[in-house]
């Protein structure tokens, strides 16, 4: 479902679960415990996929549709508190975008610090589109990375962008070819790596404090 690779002081959680990488409790509670479970040495990390043309295609929806409320607000819960913990975890994070990230997956990958992207996947919160929020987080995350126009537009008509669209607008910060996003993220990761680790922490919690985020 999930494995964690190690490379040197760069830890990479790969998500494998054909078809797409949905998002359902088993997967997000082992998203968890792999980014928990990384060892004490790793100075970055990476989020990749090994599906193909897939990052992450998003939530649970067939559940998400039968679940009573209290089974929705639960799950609701843990995804906030899985993407949360990108938020907290003390290393920097780095999302390797080499296929369709929607919905819960560029929820996740908004809880990174860094996206690498090919220029054409596709990106976006079609959640509106299905009578739903996008609740763990990203409503708040992507106005932080984005600003509020373009932020706006995507999630109120739920429309999907190219991953050269993405850099265009600051979603992602680096484009890389198709089939090279995860060594270009791995490499990324691993210069960040060799950095002065106290600098690079002092940094990136001045940069995740500059606009709290909210659960919903």
């Amino acid at each position: 479902m999930i494995r964690v690779e190690q490379h040197g002081d760069v830890a990479e959680i790969v998500m494998d679960t054909p078809p797409v990488n949905a998002f359902d409790r088993p997967f997000l509670e082992r998203l968890g415990e792999a980014l928990a479970g990384v060892p004490a040495r790793t100075r970055a990390v990476v989020v990749s996929s090994a599906v193909p043309r897939i990052f992450a295609a998003g939530g649970d929806i067939p559940y998400m549709a039968r679940a009573d409320l209290d089974d929705q607000m639960s799950y609701v819960e843990l995804c906030q508190e899985v993407y949360g913990a990108f938020d907290h975890v003390g290393v920097p994070t780095i999302a390797a975008i080499d296929g369709a990230c929607l919905g819960g997956g560029l929820e996740l990958a908004l809880s990174c610090d860094i996206r690498v992207v090919s220029p054409a996947v596709r990106l976006g919160l079609p959640e509106a589109t299905l009578g739903i929020l996008a609740g763990g987080g990203a409503v708040h995350r992507i106005v932080r990375a984005v600003g509020q126009a373009p932020a706006r537009d995507m999630l109120l008509t739920g429309r999907r962008i190219t991953g050269a669209d993405a850099h265009r607008i600051g979603l992602a910060s680096r484009l890389a070819d198709p089939g090279t996003v995860t060594a270009a993220a791995l490499a990324l990761a691993a210069g960040i790596a060799a950095l002065d680790p106290d600098a690079v922490r002092a940094v990136m919690t001045e940069a995740r404090a500059v606009l709290p985020v909210g659960g919903s």
